[in-house]
């Protein structure tokens, strides 16, 4: 695993869950919808997972698939508790923070995929 591409990903990741998390804190009308987090946390996730890979290029597919499944629950684990501590996550937190991270991994471990099928853009 590419440690240089996962901490990358994984602060890029972050950082998105960040503004995520803030965007739903200070417009209520976004934050309330129960919808928001787990879409936009779960693309966030995929989206880390397909940059570890693009950046991790020429590793094998178990190393793409791996590093995005690391990258999206780890952003996903962040974004969560972050949530949960700014008092946006309904319910039980642990169990939010659980479910998030497990979501975020498989869906970057989706990205990973993605990120490694997709040929790499031509310079023009």
């Amino acid at each position: 695993m590419d440690k240089s591409a996962l901490s990358k990903s994984i602060l890029f990741g972050s950082l998105l869950q960040i503004v995520m998390v803030l965007i739903g804190k200070f417009i209520p009308s976004v934050g309330s919808d129960g919808n928001f987090y787990p879409i936009v946390g779960t693309a966030v996730a995929a989206m880390a997972g397909a940059r570890y890979s693009k950046w991790a290029a020429g590793g094998s597919m178990a190393a793409a698939l791996g590093g995005g499944a690391v990258a999206g629950g780890a952003c996903s684990l962040l974004g969560s508790a972050l949530a949960g501590l700014m008092g946006q996550a309904p319910g039980a937190i642990a169990q939010v923070i659980g479910i998030a991270t497990g979501t975020g991994a498989v869906a970057g471990l989706a990205g990973g995929l993605v990120g490694r099928l997709l040929p790499k853009p031509k310079p023009v």
